[in-house]
């Protein structure tokens, strides 16, 4: 849902995106994130696997670890870049040359985040070098998404209060569909969440056509934010239903688990939902 945030991001130019970006702290901030990072690595080792082979033991305690481990990742791209300006003009390149071209890097966006959930989904659990570096570069791709996210949530400072929201939202929205699953979650709503989804892609590509004014594109933009942030914590919850079953499911010698597959259905949508939330919180200001 990242073109939602181009109307306003490709007007940053060099000198905005250097004090957008630049902090001080911002090397102590990433030497934290890989400190925390090893430890996390750490705990994956010694809890997700048991001689050798990936185990069920501690199935929910792992898959978080995974979460954790894929925002720590997500939070390290973003930090390289603010320090190394790695993508910055190719993200300025694909703001800066008009609606067509925006329209174009999104539905190369969705599909790459197609192609690469599908291959996923796809790949073998047991082959673990494989399924784990299809999940990173995922990370890394998700990273390089949101950068222009953040930047607008910087520029607006809502950035702080939007992490803090999303933390109370998954927390809460976690424990609300781990525990109590079953007598909210009573039917498959996900195959209807993700129908609206599309549909919600198809109004974001065509919608800014019949728009004429900035003032009704920002309206645009909030109320489809809204939309999608309501879409996203109703599958964040049914996630959590799945985890809780998944975890009663597995058993060693006749599951594997995937907790790369597993962790990404969370963290998408864990995404998604900070996205939507810079862009109500940032643009709710004007």
């Amino acid at each position: 849902m990242s073109m939602k945030n181009s109307t306003k991001s490709k007007n940053i130019n060099s000198n905005q995106l250097n004090n957008i970006i630049k902090g001080s702290d911002t090397l102590l901030k990433l030497f934290s994130c890989l400190i925390i990072a090893v430890i996390i690595c750490i705990l994956i080792g010694k809890y997700a696997f048991k001689n050798g082979n990936l185990t069920c033991d501690h199935y929910v305690f792992n898959t978080y670890l995974y979460i954790i481990l894929a925002i720590l990742i997500i939070f390290i791209v973003v930090l390289v870049n603010d320090q190394y300006g790695i993508f910055n003009n190719l993200i300025l390149w694909m703001m800066s040359g008009g609606t067509m071209r925006i329209y174009m890097v999104f539905i190369i966006y969705i599909i790459l985040i197609f192609a690469l959930t599908y291959a996923l989904m796809t790949v073998n659990p047991t082959n673990i070098i494989a399924s784990n570096l299809i999940w990173l570069l995922v990370l890394i791709f998700i990273a390089f998404i949101i950068i222009p996210t953040i930047w607008f949530g910087r520029l607006t400072g809502v950035v702080g209060i939007a992490g803090i929201l999303t933390l109370v939202i998954t927390i809460v929205v976690g424990l609300l569909g781990y525990y109590n699953g079953d007598s909210i979650v009573t039917f498959n709503w996900n195959i209807y969440l993700n129908y609206a989804l599309m549909i919600l892609i198809a109004i974001i590509i065509l919608g800014p056509y019949f728009i004429s004014t900035s003032e009704g594109m920002n309206n645009f933009i909030v109320v489809i934010s809204f939309i999608s942030l309501i879409i996203f914590i109703l599958l964040l919850l049914a996630n959590h239903k799945k985890l809780k079953e998944n975890a009663d499911k597995c058993i060693d010698g006749k599951v594997v688990p995937n907790y790369p597959l597993e962790s990404y259905g969370i963290v998408i949508k864990i995404v998604n939902i900070f996205q939507d939330l810079i862009n109500i919180l940032g643009r709710s200001q004007r």
